[in-house]
């Protein structure tokens, strides 16, 4: 009768009103439970933050805290929380759901062909990793039975348990990168790289150990005959739905539903033919392409729900598995403790090792080992399973949790503070030195001149082709121009830039193509010869600077062009107008040669055609670095035949007292920039110049809002020192603080009704003297 009333209970109360408590009821439970975590993980989260701890360290800490090792020693609180024993099964569901669409996604995200493309400058970091730590203890471990006294049925279970210490997974790696905002930095695409090939050999063996070992030759048919199914039914499949998406659109929601269902069927399949049940949704997310439009359309429906509902149940579950008052043998705690801090050491030497090998300093080598001695989700994963088959005992699971716990947050504030992205792994006079435009010969018999442009859309492009042609390209000074088409990284985990020409492009009408080809049309049909090395860049936007930096060094390009997104509908990838224009503040704070921001109103020129063309060009001098590179770009296409150029020299009179050396200083640079560009430019009739006499920054600002014309670009720099106005209010004015306070003015309506063109130049950070453009 006791089984009868407990199957026969409710799974939800009446209610307070009714005099029954809402957490008898287990649906009541489980939504505490998710609520309670959630405060819990996210306290943690805002308090640790700061520190350098990922998310993954909180959630882990938060389910310890709320389990038996500490709060749920309260024997009133862990029973109104979790319930008695005989309702832990219902609560068990949630979290096997959670880790099935987690290994989904991480699968969706995974990019195969990046083993290919990495796996010949990381082989050496991945092999050692695993290898160095692993050869070192085999033989302690296995010959002298150092663990004879560990409770365990099965001595290689154990022995996999303890040598996971030397393993990096590349989702674990990854997501740490990705929170600690590494993932496009040199570092971190050494490490994931590596990773990859961590994974990659440990599937392997997984796989032909459960081929061999399980059932004999029915589960190798039936292993054989499920991997065949997935690459030749439901791969084309997937291909389809692709193919029937238009560009630019998202999956229909049927297609979406169906996959989400197809993960608990493959996983079902998997189960009842005697695999391992999370194969299934591993193999289903291999097998869909990632990125756009499947792959980011999964992930961006999918991977909230995971991480903020199911994955909470799930750390929330192994918080109540983890008690430290378990912990009763001290002798076989100490020896696992010494095994799991020796097999640590011993993958920072072997990592170091190998980074030293491929020729990192001492420095970076000692950060590389410590990302890859992190541990996540799939390490929780791996020791609860093992506990919950009875394969290691509670006191085993604690300390191995406990250990992992303890270590992630110990490495990773130290690659936090000790990394900086902007620092290159490998020390180069000829990468490293900062670069800008004066520091090229004035004119346009001076060679190959180099530029860098970014692009986001088609109208983008546009302004950009038109900036080029205006840049008098000749057969002396031909222009080289590396064009990199940025996209926002959803629905894959591996940041990536590739050479356009060597990616298989299906969609002829895909907005990359027609950008791309563009430029190609361009190329061929311009006055002067001007080179395009097109370029696809999948990162995320806030460490997108790093591969944009890393391109520019390779190629000592002294000019990086970056369009504006501040005012109109233009994203990459459809990430907001605020990531964008702190993607253009990166740029301007790191970049080791000048940024250019382009503000283009969708009117790039009058001309209709290159063999029609004629341009505009108005220049406001006011006096700095930033003001010297905009007119010693200007020196090149002052050459243009098709260009008129208006130079306005605003002189500021006001007495500034403070920093009277380096503004004197700053003032002969300005004095010798603009004679030498006078002498070099007398009897020029497209050049017109004018001189006005200001007295303060108001006064300047007045000044340009008459000066308003039929211009087709206005070049200024960004940063003035004397016009720092000392007002709150100008403060206020200033919408856009990565186009200054002059830019900022000509971006608006208030000038020339908000339709020409505006490029605004900054010098690198680096470069400026003294303090007053630092």
């Amino acid at each position: 009768m006791g089984e009868i009333s407990f199957l026969c209970r409710p799974s939800r109360s009446k209610g307070i009103c009714f005099a029954e408590n809402p957490l008898d009821s287990p649906f009541s439970r489980l939504m505490a439970q998710i609520i309670l975590f959630n405060l819990t993980s996210r306290l943690l989260y805002r308090i640790l933050k700061p520190l350098g701890q990922t998310k993954f360290v909180c959630n882990l800490l938060g389910g310890i805290i709320l389990g038996p090792s500490v709060i749920g020693q309260n024997k009133v609180f862990r029973n109104q929380l979790y319930g008695t024993n005989e309702e832990i099964p219902l609560f068990r569901v949630i979290p096997v759901i959670g880790v099935l669409y987690s290994i989904f996604l991480i699968s969706v995200k995974f990019d195969p062909h990046l083993i290919k493309k990495t796996a010949q400058r990381s082989w050496k970091i991945g092999a050692l990793t695993f290898l160095f730590p692993s050869i070192i203890f085999l033989y302690p471990i296995t010959q002298v039975r150092i663990l004879d006294s560990f409770y365990a049925p099965n001595f290689l279970i154990l022995l996999t348990g303890i040598l996971s210490w030397s393993m990096s997974f590349f989702p674990v790696i990854t997501e740490a990168l990705y929170e600690l905002n590494l993932m496009t930095s040199e570092l971190g695409q050494l490490a994931t790289s590596s990773a990859i090939l961590n994974d990659a050999a440990l599937w392997f063996l997984v796989f032909l150990n459960m081929a061999v070992s399980s059932q004999g030759i029915p589960v190798l048919l039936s292993t054989v005959g499920l991997l065949l199914f997935t690459v030749y039914v439901l791969r084309p499949l997937m291909q389809i739905i692709v193919k029937k998406t238009p560009q630019g659109e998202q999956v229909q929601e049927i297609y979406i539903v169906g996959i989400l269902l197809g993960v608990l069927v493959m996983t079902f399949v998997t189960d009842a033919i005697g695999l391992v049940y999370n194969l299934g949704p591993l193999l289903l997310g291999l097998i869909i392409p990632d990125g756009p439009p499947l792959g980011s359309t999964l992930t961006a429906k999918t991977e909230f729900l995971v991480s903020e509902f199911l994955m909470p149940v799930l750390f929330s579950h192994i918080g109540n598995d983890v008690d430290v008052f378990l912990i009763d043998d001290w002798t076989r705690f100490a020896k696992l403790q010494i095994i799991i801090v020796a097999l640590f050491v011993t993958k920072i030497v072997g990592v170091t090792l190998a980074g030293l090998c491929c020729k990192i300093s001492m420095r970076h080598s000692l950060v590389l080992s410590m990302v890859m001695s992190m541990k996540g989700i799939i390490e929780v994963m791996m020791y609860h399973r093992l506990m919950t088959f009875k394969m290691i005992d509670g006191q085993f699971f604690t300390q191995l949790i406990l250990s992992a716990l303890v270590i992630t947050m110990i490495v990773t504030p130290i690659v936090h503070f000790s990394y900086t992205p902007q620092k290159q792994l490998q020390r180069s006079t000829r990468y490293s030195q900062a670069r800008n435009i004066q520091s090229l010969p004035n004119s346009s018999s001076s060679g190959t001149f180099q530029i860098l442009c970014c692009v986001h859309s088609e109208e983008s492009a546009r302004s950009i082709i038109t900036f080029l042609e205006a840049s008098n390209p000749t057969n002396s000074s031909p222009i080289c121009t590396y064009i990199v088409h940025l996209v926002d990284l959803v629905g894959s985990s591996a940041p990536q830039l590739t050479p356009y020409k060597k990616k298989k492009f299906r969609r002829l009408d895909s907005p990359s193509h027609q950008m791309m080809r563009a430029f190609e049309n361009y190329s061929e049909n311009s006055k002067g010869p001007v080179t395009i090395h097109p370029y696809t860049m999948v990162a995320p936007c806030k460490s997108m600077h790093e591969f944009i930096f890393r391109l520019a060094r390779e190629k000592l390009v002294p000019l990086i062009i970056i369009p504006f997104v501040g005012n109109h509908d233009q994203t990459i990838g459809g990430a907001s107008t605020s990531i964008v224009s702190q993607l253009n503040r990166n740029l301007q704070a790191f970049s080791q040669c000048t940024i250019g921001i382009l503000v283009e109103k969708g009117l790039p020129c009058r001309a209709s055609s290159v063999s029609n063309f004629s341009y505009v060009v108005a220049v406001f001098f006011i006096g700095g670095p930033d003001d010297r590179e905009a007119l010693a770009y200007v020196s090149r296409m002052v050459d243009n035949p098709d260009v008129d150029i208006m130079v306005f020299r605003i002189l500021v009179q006001a007495n500034k007292t403070e920093n009277i050396e380096e503004r004197e200083r700053e003032f002969e640079l300005d004095e010798s920039l603009l004679d030498e560009f006078k002498l070099r430019n007398a009897g020029n009739e497209r050049l017109k110049w004018r001189d006005i006499l200001v007295d303060d920054g108001v006064e300047v600002v007045n000044a340009i809002k008459n000066l308003q014309g039929m211009y087709d670009l206005v070049m200024v720099g960004r940063r003035h020192v004397d016009l720092s106005f000392g007002d709150e209010e100008m403060a206020g004015l200033l919408h856009y603080p990565e186009l200054g306070v002059i830019g900022d003015m000509l971006a608006s309506s208030d000038f020339c009704g908000g339709m020409v063109n505006v490029l605004v130049m900054q010098e690198s950070r680096s470069l400026s003297c003294g303090t007053l453009y630092n």
